[in-house]
């Protein structure tokens, strides 16, 4: 069975393919956005207007609970949860992101690179939607604009290299295994609180500074939230982020290529 032969240099190719097809996957993402708020007065900025009331009610109690200046901690939960957000939604989508696609994916010969690119992409587009609100708390709060700022757009970027690999990698395994969809949104539940989002990282003891420090999740948000806040990002984050985007497309490229042929039968 030719499924069975691992395709190294068909994977390489769909991989190029895929990635290089801006243009494509990025219509898709804007296309399936626009089918998802189809007749509705605001369309994408309800997830905006959601999160406005969200971090305002957290802020302005949390901040009182743990005597914190609301100019101070407001500006930083809004933008964890605005990278939260795009990361948590990125990453449980990627458990639907072949399935949902079953019909096509078995009737036209498609690159999966490209459809996990518009998975990513369609998320961003609501980042960009949800930053508004990080916008207005930063004027509120007077967050300085420098140099530093301008680091959100090479952390922004390394964060979606991670993500498409994060699609294709649960894609493939919730195609093969669907219980590992319920496992990610189990898993998601509980990596928001013990994530810095809604606290600071030195708001934990000493001794559990490794809750902080081995958390990838917390990498993957900083190397966005730091630079929002006008400061440059540890260069342990960047070498975690960095580091995880080349072991993470090693681990699928030579998973893509033993297992793509499956796909279909999978399905």
């Amino acid at each position: 069975m030719p499924a069975m032969t691992p395709q190294y240099r068909i994977a390489a190719a769909d991989i190029a393919s895929g990635l290089s097809a801006w243009d494509m996957w990025g219509r898709l993402g804007w296309r399936e956005n626009k089918r998802r708020y189809r007749r509705t007065v605001i369309g994408p900025f309800w997830s905006t207007l959601s999160l406005a009331v969200f971090v305002v009610v957290l802020g302005v109690v949390w901040s009182r609970l743990w005597q914190q200046d609301p100019k101070d901690y407001m500006p930083y939960l809004t933008s964890g949860m605005v990278v939260w957000l795009l990361l948590s939604v990125t990453i449980s989508e990627s458990c639907i992101a072949f399935i949902n696609l079953e019909t096509l994916i078995k009737q036209v010969r498609v690159s999966y690179t490209l459809l996990a690119c518009a998975v990513v992409w369609r998320n961003v587009i609501v980042f960009f939607h949800n930053i508004l609100i990080f916008l207005l708390v930063a004027i509120y709060a007077g967050v300085a604009v420098n140099a530093a700022t301008l680091l959100v757009v090479p952390g922004l970027l390394l964060f979606c290299i991670n993500a498409v690999w994060v699609v294709l990698l649960l894609g493939i395994a919730c195609v093969r295994y669907r219980d590992i969809q319920q496992l990610v949104t189990t898993l998601l539940q509980v990596a928001m609180f013990v994530t810095p989002v809604f606290w600071r990282p030195t708001q934990l003891g000493g001794d559990l500074q490794f809750v902080v420090q081995f958390n990838p999740l917390y990498h993957f948000i900083e190397i966005v939230r730091a630079p929002l806040l006008g400061r440059v990002a540890m260069a342990e984050t960047w070498y975690v982020v960095a580091g995880m985007a080349v072991g993470g497309w090693t681990v699928v490229f030579f998973l893509f290529g033993r297992f793509r042929g499956r796909i279909p039968y999978w399905l």
